[in-house]
Protein backbone atom coordinates (compact mmCIF):
# COMPACT_ATOMS: atom_id res chain seq x y z
CA UNK A 1 0.00 0.00 0.00
CA UNK A 2 1.40 3.36 -0.61
CA UNK A 3 0.86 5.67 2.22
CA UNK A 4 0.66 9.69 1.84
CA UNK A 5 0.71 12.65 3.62
CA UNK A 6 0.28 16.03 3.15
CA UNK A 7 -2.54 18.14 0.65
CA UNK A 8 -6.19 17.33 -0.02
CA UNK A 9 -5.46 18.41 -3.92
CA UNK A 10 -2.65 16.35 -4.71
CA UNK A 11 -3.86 13.23 -2.90
CA UNK A 12 -7.03 13.35 -5.00
CA UNK A 13 -4.92 13.83 -8.11
CA UNK A 14 -3.40 10.31 -7.41
CA UNK A 15 -6.66 9.31 -6.76
CA UNK A 16 -8.13 10.22 -10.23
CA UNK A 17 -4.86 8.54 -11.63
CA UNK A 18 -6.41 4.80 -10.06
CA UNK A 19 -3.23 4.62 -7.80
CA UNK A 20 -4.06 3.01 -4.44
CA UNK A 21 -3.02 5.64 -2.02
CA UNK A 22 -4.10 6.04 1.68
CA UNK A 23 -3.65 9.35 3.94
CA UNK A 24 -1.49 7.83 6.98
CA UNK A 25 0.80 8.89 9.39
CA UNK A 26 2.19 5.63 9.87
CA UNK A 27 4.30 3.35 7.94
CA UNK A 28 2.86 0.31 9.38
CA UNK A 29 2.52 -2.14 6.40
CA UNK A 30 3.63 0.67 3.78
CA UNK A 31 4.98 0.00 0.70
CA UNK A 32 5.82 3.29 -0.47
CA UNK A 33 5.36 6.88 0.49
CA UNK A 34 4.64 10.10 -1.28
CA UNK A 35 5.02 12.95 0.79
CA UNK A 36 3.69 16.31 -0.50
CA UNK A 37 3.99 18.70 3.01
CA UNK A 38 7.12 20.28 4.76
CA UNK A 39 6.19 19.45 8.82
CA UNK A 40 8.06 17.78 11.52
CA UNK A 41 5.86 14.61 11.20
CA UNK A 42 6.81 14.47 7.62
CA UNK A 43 10.52 14.42 8.02
CA UNK A 44 10.36 12.12 10.97
CA UNK A 45 8.35 9.29 7.97
CA UNK A 46 10.93 10.05 5.38
CA UNK A 47 13.93 9.23 8.32
CA UNK A 48 12.09 6.11 9.15
CA UNK A 49 11.59 5.10 5.32
CA UNK A 50 15.11 5.19 4.87
CA UNK A 51 15.60 3.15 8.22
CA UNK A 52 12.99 0.62 6.85
CA UNK A 53 14.15 0.59 2.89
CA UNK A 54 10.84 2.03 2.07
CA UNK A 55 10.69 4.14 -1.10
CA UNK A 56 9.80 8.21 -0.92
CA UNK A 57 8.88 10.41 -3.61
CA UNK A 58 8.75 13.68 -2.06
CA UNK A 59 6.91 16.31 -4.22
CA UNK A 60 6.89 20.65 -3.09
CA UNK A 61 6.89 20.81 0.41
CA UNK A 62 7.92 17.45 0.78
CA UNK A 63 11.00 18.30 -1.01
CA UNK A 64 12.35 20.36 1.64
CA UNK A 65 11.15 17.93 4.34
CA UNK A 66 13.49 15.39 2.37
CA UNK A 67 16.62 17.97 2.52
CA UNK A 68 15.63 18.42 6.42
CA UNK A 69 15.36 14.65 7.26
CA UNK A 70 19.54 14.58 5.80
CA UNK A 71 20.16 17.42 7.91
CA UNK A 72 20.31 19.60 5.04
CA UNK A 73 18.83 23.32 4.73
CA UNK A 74 16.84 24.57 2.31
CA UNK A 75 17.31 28.68 1.37
CA UNK A 76 14.63 30.73 -0.65
CA UNK A 77 15.99 31.40 -4.21
CA UNK A 78 15.12 33.39 -6.96
CA UNK A 79 12.84 31.92 -9.24
CA UNK A 80 9.23 32.29 -10.59
CA UNK A 81 6.62 29.54 -8.93
CA UNK A 82 4.12 27.87 -11.18
CA UNK A 83 6.35 29.12 -14.04
CA UNK A 84 7.08 25.82 -16.93
CA UNK A 85 10.85 25.56 -17.55
CA UNK A 86 13.31 22.45 -18.93
CA UNK A 87 14.95 20.84 -16.71
CA UNK A 88 17.74 18.57 -16.95
CA UNK A 89 17.18 15.22 -15.42
CA UNK A 90 19.62 12.45 -14.54
CA UNK A 91 18.34 9.35 -16.39
CA UNK A 92 20.34 6.81 -14.65
CA UNK A 93 18.00 7.61 -11.44
CA UNK A 94 14.81 5.10 -11.71
CA UNK A 95 12.12 7.34 -11.64
CA UNK A 96 13.63 9.40 -14.85
CA UNK A 97 13.72 5.93 -16.65
CA UNK A 98 12.72 6.06 -20.54
CA UNK A 99 12.35 10.29 -20.26
CA UNK A 100 14.46 12.12 -22.33
CA UNK A 101 17.30 14.24 -20.75
CA UNK A 102 15.55 17.47 -20.85
CA UNK A 103 12.25 17.58 -20.13
CA UNK A 104 9.78 20.29 -19.11
CA UNK A 105 8.30 20.86 -15.53
CA UNK A 106 6.05 23.37 -14.10
CA UNK A 107 8.83 25.03 -11.14
CA UNK A 108 8.18 24.24 -7.92
CA UNK A 109 8.62 26.82 -4.54
CA UNK A 110 11.36 29.43 -4.55
CA UNK A 111 13.26 27.42 -1.87
CA UNK A 112 16.57 25.18 -3.19
CA UNK A 113 19.36 23.57 -1.50
CA UNK A 114 22.70 25.03 -1.66
CA UNK A 115 25.97 22.80 -3.36
CA UNK A 116 27.81 24.08 -0.60
CA UNK A 117 26.21 22.91 2.13
CA UNK A 118 24.56 19.50 0.62
CA UNK A 119 24.36 16.77 2.50
CA UNK A 120 27.20 14.21 1.31
CA UNK A 121 24.02 11.06 1.57
CA UNK A 122 22.16 13.74 -1.28
CA UNK A 123 23.03 14.52 -4.69
CA UNK A 124 21.27 16.28 -6.92
CA UNK A 125 19.35 14.40 -9.86
CA UNK A 126 17.59 17.48 -11.67
CA UNK A 127 18.18 21.37 -12.32
CA UNK A 128 16.64 23.70 -13.34
CA UNK A 129 17.66 25.78 -16.77
CA UNK A 130 18.94 28.28 -14.41
CA UNK A 131 21.05 25.82 -12.56
CA UNK A 132 19.25 25.40 -9.34
CA UNK A 133 18.80 21.86 -7.81
CA UNK A 134 14.92 21.11 -8.55
CA UNK A 135 15.60 17.12 -7.32
CA UNK A 136 17.31 14.84 -5.51
CA UNK A 137 18.02 11.58 -4.05
CA UNK A 138 19.34 9.95 -1.56
CA UNK A 139 22.94 8.12 -1.78
CA UNK A 140 23.75 4.65 -0.83
CA UNK A 141 27.02 4.43 -1.90
CA UNK A 142 29.54 6.89 -4.27
CA UNK A 143 27.49 6.88 -7.41
CA UNK A 144 24.66 4.96 -6.36
CA UNK A 145 21.24 6.39 -5.77
CA UNK A 146 18.84 5.10 -3.22
CA UNK A 147 14.99 4.78 -3.13
CA UNK A 148 14.23 8.41 -1.89
CA UNK A 149 13.44 11.09 -3.98
CA UNK A 150 12.56 14.58 -3.33
CA UNK A 151 11.04 17.28 -6.44
CA UNK A 152 10.85 20.58 -6.40
CA UNK A 153 7.83 20.52 -9.05
CA UNK A 154 4.66 20.15 -9.50
CA UNK A 155 4.24 16.77 -10.09
CA UNK A 156 0.24 17.42 -10.68
CA UNK A 157 0.25 20.12 -13.27
CA UNK A 158 -0.60 19.41 -17.27
CA UNK A 159 2.96 22.29 -17.57
CA UNK A 160 4.71 18.53 -16.04
CA UNK A 161 3.69 16.54 -18.75
CA UNK A 162 5.85 13.56 -17.55
CA UNK A 163 4.65 13.41 -14.71
CA UNK A 164 2.35 10.06 -15.19
CA UNK A 165 5.81 8.42 -16.12
CA UNK A 166 7.65 9.70 -13.79
CA UNK A 167 4.46 8.42 -10.85
CA UNK A 168 4.68 5.09 -12.44
CA UNK A 169 8.71 4.57 -12.39
CA UNK A 170 7.78 5.33 -9.03
CA UNK A 171 5.23 2.99 -8.43
CA UNK A 172 6.93 0.03 -10.12
CA UNK A 173 10.24 0.68 -7.79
Amino acid sequence: MIHYVGDRGTFEYFVKLDIPIIFSNSLAQAEKLIVTEYSENAVRLIKEAVLINIPVLAILDGFQSVIKAFDGICDEIECSEGKQEWAVVDTSVPIYRGLETAIQVCRGKPVGILETVMPSELDCISRSNDGDIIAVSNLIAPGKFGNIYGLNFYISSGLTPDAEKIITNFINL
